[in-house]
């Protein structure tokens, strides 16, 4: 993240951020939402911006009122003439004389009008999703919509500003295709709390109705490109349409999409228009030889392609073009490449979208935008053979990854077609399963079917529709004996010898009697050490330092003895055998419990509501569920 520096607009300070050396100053003009050093945290929308900063000294800023710009009430209503001496103060802050302008939703009116007042500092303009009203009244008929639309829209979002459920109802609206990324959702939250307070969007954004640039969009004087996508669900083609026509000279370029947010969908096409409307050339680096891991899909389809695309910019890949025009992704990180992989083809899959994944690594020669080398060939090659919803990696991969959750498994040899060269290449499953048929998943992903089961070093878990597997613990086991029989108890030490019955409680019970916390001779030396520190602070040439290291000292000999002995100098007893097997079932079911919910959030809530840990340890569903365990239990005496 470029670093927040500030400057003096009026009577407010502005936050800015300048990224990029190209060779075109590009200000980003946002739409209503802006915080500037949160938006660095959404992988998808940095890529965009990281993106844009290869062919321009990208300029970001927060309008007054807004994320790290002066807030308060003076703030939070600033007329567009305001705004557009901002734009002035931070154009002079980074010294541009003159820069092109990214307007973006809302903030197309503050590019257009600045375009207006100050045509010798404004190159070009780019708006998409862009409006001359939001409301439509009998005055403005080219408004985007009238009252009771917009009420029915906005009002669970200012309701609920902050929350996931106030994130949720913005981004279905101007993010659909995000609309079911928990990810995305947490962090749209979080923006809107950071960006303005439930009390500061509304007051906001009862000014922004009354915008209205239909009248300034004719003095635009600059070569302009209105983009937008042809579906968005917020802006109708109408809107795009009105402005492109009012502005003089202005070339309209629809795109396919429906989400309102560039960066979300296929950024790259948007980008790709920025640039070339601007004629920008995008800085080429020198190529390197390093060990990269790729990944290539058959997304062909506009919104196989977007999901992908998502995927790739959450785990950090490129997207990369090879000498023979195939488009790849290279990851630094094999892991990264594999867990991209699953992640779209279940994201895939829950669309009704039919994709393939190949994941090969190798050393390349990687440039900017592109990649050349002998294993480039491999992963379209392997693309032709791979099964729809199964993600293929070679045996280079597999080699690359033990330590992670993800396994390899079924491998089989491969004659690469047209190269003559024989791989091994393998499955990968981790975490979840594509389908009920997919990766992994052994048939035990789909429906109501719920498994608990363990195979070989993995354990395979299914529950609502979704499969992990995660690698053993004794944690594990204790959870699937539990499972075997929902509503029985289990003592404890039942658990820890893994032989259930009461023979094993009944022989425990009865096993050595418990020890002291500290035997006879270790008291007798810290009685010792404890009446040697008294005396030597009774000296009267001690200094503070040694003083204060010898209190230090009494102070854990006291705590030692305190705890190690009670009332009329009596030993306390370590645990018995019971309370020592309760805190280890404790810990290694505490343990087994996080592991699942990282890997299977819904299972994990599921059944930290449901098992039950002490001397008894039982698993207590709300409503009978059946698992399937794999196990047998011996019979009991």
């Amino acid at each position: 993240m470029p670093e927040t520096r500030y400057v003096r607009a009026g009577d407010a300070e502005i936050a800015y951020q300048t990224i990029g050396s190209g060779p075109v100053d590009l200000v980003w003009a946002y739409g209503m939402l802006t915080h500037l050093e949160v938006k660095w945290e959404e992988p998808s929308l940095a890529a965009m911006l990281r993106e844009l900063s290869r062919f321009s000294r990208l300029i970001l800023f927060d309008r007054r009122g807004c994320g790290l710009s002066d807030r308060g009430d003076r703030h939070l209503s600033p007329t567009l003439e305001e705004r557009v001496e901002d734009v002035v103060a931070v154009l002079d802050a980074v010294g541009s004389q003159q820069a092109s302008f990214f307007g973006v939703s809302e903030g197309c009116g503050l590019a257009a009008l600045f375009a207006s007042m100050h045509p010798e500092r404004t190159h070009r303009l780019v708006l998409y999703g862009g409006i001359s009203r939001l409301l439509r009244d009998a005055e403005h008929p080219w408004g985007v919509m009238d009252a009771a639309a917009y009420d029915a829209a906005f009002a669970p979002v200012f309701r609920q500003w902050g929350t996931v459920e106030g994130a949720a109802a913005m981004v279905g609206l101007v993010a659909p295709s995000a609309a079911g990324d928990r990810d995305y959702l947490a962090w749209f939250a979080r923006q809107q709390r950071l960006s303005l307070s439930r009390d500061a969007v509304v007051r906001f954004m009862a000014t922004v109705v009354d915008y209205d640039l239909d009248a300034v969009f004719p003095t635009v004087r600059v070569p302009t490109l209105v983009l937008h996508r042809s579906g968005d669900t917020v802006v109708p083609l109408s809107s795009p349409r009105r402005l492109a026509s009012r502005i003089p000279g202005a070339r309209l370029v629809e795109l396919p999409g429906t989400d309102h947010l560039p960066y979300v969908g296929d950024s790259a096409s948007v980008v790709e228009a920025v640039r070339a409307f601007l004629g920008a050339a995008i800085a080429r680096a020198p190529a390197s030889s390093r060990l990269v891991t790729l990944l290539a899909t058959d997304a062909r389809t506009p919104a196989a392609v977007a999901l992908v695309r998502r995927h790739v910019r959450r785990m950090d890949g490129a997207e990369v073009t090879s000498p023979s025009g195939e488009e790849l992704v290279w990851f630094d990180s094999a892991t990264r490449a594999l867990r991209c992989a699953m992640g779209a083809l279940r994201a895939a899959h829950a669309q009704g979208i039919e994709l393939r994944a190949v994941v090969h690594a190798g050393e390349c020669e990687v440039g900017r935008g592109s990649v050349d080398g002998a294993p480039v060939v491999v992963p379209t090659a392997l693309l032709r053979q791979a099964p729809a919803g199964r993600v293929l990696a070679t045996a280079t991969v597999r080699d690359i990854v033990p330590g992670s959750d993800i396994t390899l498994t079924d491998p089989w040899r491969v004659r690469l077609p047209g190269t003559g060269g024989v791989l091994t290449v393998t499955t990968a499953a981790a975490g979840e399963t594509l389908s009920a048929g997919g990766v992994g998943g052994g048939g035990h992903g789909g429906g109501a079917e719920r498994v608990f089961r363990k195979d070989g070093e993995y354990w395979t878990l299914a529950f609502e529709g979704r499969t992990v597997r995660l690698r053993d613990s004794k944690g594990m086991a204790d959870l699937m004996t539990l499972l075997a029989e929902p509503g029985r108890e289990r003592h404890v030490l039942d658990l820890v010898a893994g032989t259930p019955g009461t023979s094993a409680v009944h022989a425990a019970l009865h096993r050595s009697a418990p020890q002291p916390v500290i035997d006879a001779q270790a008291r007798g030396r810290y009685r010792q050490r404890l009446a040697e520190v008294d005396e030597a602070l009774g000296g009267s040439d001690v200094d503070t330092v040694v003083s204060a290291r010898l209190l230090e000292e009494k102070d854990w000999l006291l705590r030692e003895l305190t705890a190690a002995y009670g009332l009329g100098d009596r030993a306390r007893a370590v645990p018995d055998e019971v309370e020592r097997a309760r805190k280890a079932v404790y810990r290694r079911v505490a343990d087994a419990l996080r592991r699942v919910e990282r890997a299977h959030p819904g299972l994990g809530r599921h059944l930290r509501c449901s098992v039950h840990t002490g001397v008894y340890c039982s698993y207590d569903p709300e409503r009978d569920l059946a698992w399937t365990t794999g196990r047998q239990d011996p019979p009991t005496d």
